[in-house]
C-alpha cells in the first residue's frame, strides 16, 4: 500500500469527524421537520446513526483484508459522503410524499424505526467504515494496531469538536440546509483534489482556485433551489397548501405556508400557530383574565404575538412583559399579522425580551398579576420543564398575593381515556403541590388557573357574564354568554373530580420528569390504538431487564472456560460497551441538567458537545502517551471505579451546576465525564489488539452500547425511574464492567 501524505490524511480523519457531525445535525433538524421530534424519536434516530457507524466500521475490517488499494478505496468513499447526505435529505423532506402521509399526520414508532433504519443506512455505513480504513492508513509498518485506532479516534473527534463549533457558532445562522451541504461537498472534493493532484503540485493551487470560483456562483442558486424543493415538498403533502418561506433559526426550523387567507406557521414540521386566531384567543385570555380583570402587571411566556397580547391589552394593563426564546419567530411571522396584532407588539406598554422562560423568572425582580405560559403541550423534555414543581415554585414567587398563573394543556370535555388521564392528573396534581386554589376549565384544550389567594376563584357562568359585562370589553367573538357554553358547572365537576380520584398520578419534577412521558403514551395511542408496550413498563420491569442483561452478559464472560483468549476478547467487548452507554446516558442527562440550571441548550448545544468530544480525545490521547503497558490493567480499574463513583453521586453533581449556575463549570464537568469514556475507549484498544488484527472491533462495541443508551436514557429511564433510581440502574449496568475488569487484571 502506498500511503498518502501524513498531513492529508490527518486532515481527511479531522474531517471524517467534521462531516460527520455537519451531517448528523442536518439530518436530525431534517428528522424534526418530517417526524414529531420528542425524545423518542430522536432516540430512534441516534441509534440508527450509530447502529450503522457500528456495522460500517466492522465491515471495514473484512473489507481492508481484501482490498489492493485502501487509500483508493478511502478517497473514493470519501468523496461519495457530502452526495450521500444530499440523497438522504432529499429522502427525509418527501418522506410524506413517499409513505402518503399528510402534514400534522405523525409516523408511528414503528414506521419511523423502519425509514430511519433504511435512509441512514448508505452514510453512516460509509462514516464507519473510513474510520477504520483511515486507522489503517494511519498506522506504520512498525507501529503497533491499537496506535492507529486511538490516533484515528483522537482525530476524528477533533473533527466532531471543530464541526459542532462551526455549525452553532458560524453557519448555522447565514447557510442553509443545502448551501451547508454544499460547503461539504466542496470541502470533501479539495481534500480529493489536493491528494489527487500530489504528484502535480502545479496544478493544485489552479484546481482549488477553480472550486472556490464555482462554491461562490453557486451558492445562491442553491437557496433558491431549496426554496423551490421545500414548495414542492409541501404541496406533497397538501396541494391546497401555497408555501411561502422557510427559515432555519438556531432554535427550530420556520415554515410559513397559507391557505386561502388563513396563514399557519410550522414548527420543525408540526401546526404551531395559526394567522388570524382571533376566536382561539379571545377564548384563552377572557376565560382567564376575568378571574382578574384590574390586573396591573402581566408576564406571558410563548406565543404572545398571536392575539394573545391583542386581547390582553384590552383590559387596564399597565405593563406587558412578553419572553420568546426565538426572537426569529417574531420576525418571521410579522409580515402577514393583521395591522391590530402589529400595533400591539409596538404598543408602549408591551416590553419584548428574547430568552428562556425559567432563565428569565430566575432573574427577575419583581411580581405579576398574572403569568401566562403559552407554550404548548409537554411533548418534549425541554417542554416538560415548564410543567414541573420547580417552575410553578418560581411563577408563584413572581407573582402578587392574589396573582393566577394560567396556561393550556391536551384534554377532553366528555370522555377521558387513560392515557390522557394520566396525562391530566400529573399536570393537575403537580401544579396543586404548589398552588392551594385551583380552577380546571374543560375542553379539548383545558385551561387551568391557580393562584395562593384565599379566595376562590368564581365558577358560576352567571356571575362570571356579569363581571365581563362590568370590564367592558369588546370583543369579534367572545361574549358573556361564551360562560355557560365553556363552564357549564357539571363538566367543571366531571373534570375535577376525575382528576381528584386519579390514584396513580406521578408528580413532575425537574429530577423526575414524566409529564412528557404521558404525552408520549398518549400520542402513541392515537396512532397504534393500543399502548400495552409503552404503558406496560414500570420500575421493577426495567430493574428486572437489566439484571437479566447483567446475568447474559456474566454468562458471555464464563462461557468458555477453556478458551482464555475468547473470553478475555468477550470481556473487553463488554466492558466498552458498557462504557459506551454509561457515556451516552451521562452527557443526556448533562445537557438536560445544562437546559434546567440556563433555560436553554439550542445556543450552547455545539459548546456542549464540543466539550464532550474534547474530553473523548484528550482520554484517549493520555493513554497514547503512557508506554508501559503493565500500567494499563491499574489505570483500566481507576477508570471504572471512578466511573462508578461518578453515577452514584450523579444527583448530588446535578443538583450542584443548578446551584453553582456556572456554565465553564458545567463544561468541565462535560468534558471530564467524557475523558473517562475516552481513556477506557484506548485502553480497551489496546488490550483488543493483542488478540485480533480488526482494527473496527471496539469502535463498533462502543457505538453499539452509545445507541443503546441514545435509545432509552431520556426517553425511558429518566421519566421511570427518575434521577436517583436512574443512578442505580447504571451503577448495575457498569458491574458486569467490573466483573469483566477484574478478569482482566489476571490475564494480561
Amino acid at each position: 500500500m502506498n500511503r498518502p501524505q501524513t498531513l492529508t490524511l490527518h486532515v481527511s480523519l479531522v474531517y471524517i469527524g467534521f462531516g460527520s457531525i455537519l451531517s448528523q445535525i442536518l439530518l436530525v433538524r431534517e428528522f424534526l421537520v418530517s417526524f414529531y421530534g420528542n425524545e423518542l424519536s430522536i432516540g430512534i434516530i441516534f441509534t440508527c446513526w450509530l447502529v450503522w457507524i457500528g456495522i460500517g466500521s466492522a465491515v471495514g475490517n473484512k473489507v481492508m483484508k481484501k482490498c489492493q488499494s485502501i487509500s483508493q478505496l478511502f478517497f473514493v468513499l470519501f468523496a461519495l459522503t457530502p452526495l450521500v447526505t444530499f440523497a438522504q435529505i432529499l429522502a427525509v423532506k418527501f418522506v410524506h410524499g413517499l409513505m402518503y402521509t399528510t402534514t400534522g399526520e405523525f409516523l408511528s414508532m414503528t414506521e419511523l424505526l423502519g425509514f430511519s433504519f433504511s435512509v441512514l443506512s448508505a452514510g453512516c455505513f460509509l462514516w464507519g467504515m473510513l474510520f477504520t480504513l483511515g486507522a489503517k492508513m494511519l498506522l506504520s509498518e512498525r507501529e503497533e494496531l491499537w496506535r492507529g485506532v486511538n490516533k484515528a479516534y483522537v482525530l476524528e473527534s477533533i473533527g466532531s469538536v471543530a464541526g459542532g463549533l462551526f455549525f452553532s457558532f458560524v453557519i448555522v445562522s447565514s447557510l442553509s440546509t443545502l448551501q451547508i451541504v454544499f460547503f461539504m461537498l466542496f470541502t470533501t472534493w479539495s481534500i480529493v483534489l489536493w491528494h489527487g493532484l500530489k504528484r502535480k503540485k502545479q496544478f493544485r493551487t489552479v484546481a482549488l482556485l477553480c472550486l472556490i470560483v464555482l462554491y461562490y456562483i453557486l451558492l445562491q442558486p442553491i437557496r433558491t433551489l431549496e426554496h423551490q424543493m421545500d414548495a414542492y415538498q409541501w404541496s406533497l403533502i397538501n396541494d391546497k397548501l401555497t408555501f411561502v418561506r422557510s427559515i432555519d433559526t438556531k432554535y427550530q426550523n420556520l415554515s410559513l405556508l397559507r391557505l386561502e387567507n388563513q396563514y399557519t406557521i410550522y414548527t420543525d414540521g408540526r401546526p404551531v400557530y395559526n394567522i388570524p386566531n382571533t376566536y382561539e384567543s379571545e377564548v384563552f385570555v377572557h376565560s382567564i383574565l376575568v378571574h382578574r380583570f384590574d390586573a396591573k402587571r402581566v408576564l406571558i411566556l410563548g406565543g404572545g404575538f398571536n392575539g394573545i397580547l391583542k386581547e390582553i391589552l384590552k383590559y387596564p394593563i399597565q405593563e406587558i412583559e412578553y419572553v420568546e426564546i426565538d426572537p426569529a419567530l417574531l420576525s418571521f411571522a410579522e409580515p402577514v399579522l393583521d395591522k391590530q396584532n402589529q400595533q400591539a407588539l409596538r404598543d408602549p406598554r408591551v416590553k419584548i425580551i428574547s430568552g428562556d422562560g425559567r432563565e428569565f423568572l430566575s432573574r427577575k425582580q419583581g411580581s405579576f398579576d398574572v403569568i401566562i405560559l403559552n407554550i404548548g403541550e409537554p411533548s418534549t423534555a425541554n417542554l416538560n420543564r415548564f410543567f414541573t414543581v420547580e417552575f410553578y415554585q418560581q411563577c408563584s414567587t413572581r407573582l402578587t398575593p392574589d396573582g393566577i398563573l394560567a396556561f393550556s394543556f391536551p384534554s377532553s370535555a366528555e370522555y377521558i381515556t387513560d392515557e390522557m388521564k394520566s396525562l391530566n392528573a400529573s399536570i393537575y396534581h403537580t401544579f396543586k403541590q404548589v398552588f392551594r386554589n385551583v380552577l380546571i376549565i374543560p375542553g379539548d384544550h383545558a385551561i387551568l388557573i391557580g393562584s395562593q389567594s384565599k379566595r376562590l376563584f368564581i365558577q358560576d357562568p352567571d356571575s362570571l357574564a356579569q363581571l365581563y359585562t362590568t370590564a367592558g370589553i369588546s370583543a369579534e367573538y367572545f361574549s358573556k354568554y361564551m360562560f355557560e357554553e365553556r363552564m357549564p358547572p357539571d363538566r367543571i365537576k366531571y373534570i375535577t373530580n376525575t382528576l381528584e380520584s386519579a390514584q396513580d398520578y406521578r408528580i413532575n419534577t425537574d429530577t423526575h420528569p414524566v409529564t412528557y412521558y404521558f404525552d408520549l403514551l398518549l400520542w402513541n395511542r392515537f396512532l397504534l390504538g393500543d399502548n400495552r408496550l409503552f404503558s406496560s413498563i414500570t420500575r421493577a420491569e426495567i430493574f428486572v431487564v437489566g439484571a437479566l442483561a447483567v446475568g447474559i452478559l456474566f454468562i458471555i464472560i464464563f462461557i468458555r472456560r477453556k478458551q482464555i483468549e475468547n473470553r478475555e476478547r468477550n470481556s473487553l467487548a463488554i466492558i466498552i460497551a458498557c462504557g459506551g452507554m454509561i457515556g451516552m446516558a451521562l452527557n443526556l442527562l448533562l445537557l438536560l441538567n445544562f437546559q434546567e440550571t440556563f433555560g436553554s441548550i439550542y445556543e450552547m448545544l455545539g459548546a456542549m458537545s464540543a466539550m464532550s468530544m474534547l474530553g473523548l480525545a484528550l482520554g484517549a490521547v493520555f493513554i497514547i502517551r503512557i508506554n508501559q503497558n503493565h500500567k494499563m490493567k491499574f489505570i483500566l480499574l481507576i477508570v471504572l471505579i471512578t466511573l462508578v463513583s461518578v453515577v452514584f453521586l450523579l444527583p448530588q453533581l446535578l443538583h450542584f451546576l443548578v446551584r453553582v449556575h456556572s456554565i465553564p463549570f458545567t463544561l468541565i464537568i462535560t468534558m471530564f465525564c467524557s475523558g473517562l469514556i475516552g481513556m477506557l475507549f484506548g485502553i480497551v484498544n489496546r488490550f483488543y489488539s493483542h488478540h485480533t488484527s480488526s482494527l473496527g472491533s471496539v469502535y463498533a462495541y462502543d457505538v453499539l452500547g452509545s445507541s443503546i443508551g441514545a435509545l432509552t436514557a431520556c426517553s425511558v429511564l429518566l421519566p421511570v425511574l427518575g434521577i436517583q433510581e436512574m443512578t442505580m440502574f447504571l451503577a448495575l449496568v457498569l458491574i458486569p464492567a467490573i466483573i469483566a475488569a477484574a478478569f482482566i487484571q489476571r490475564s494480561f
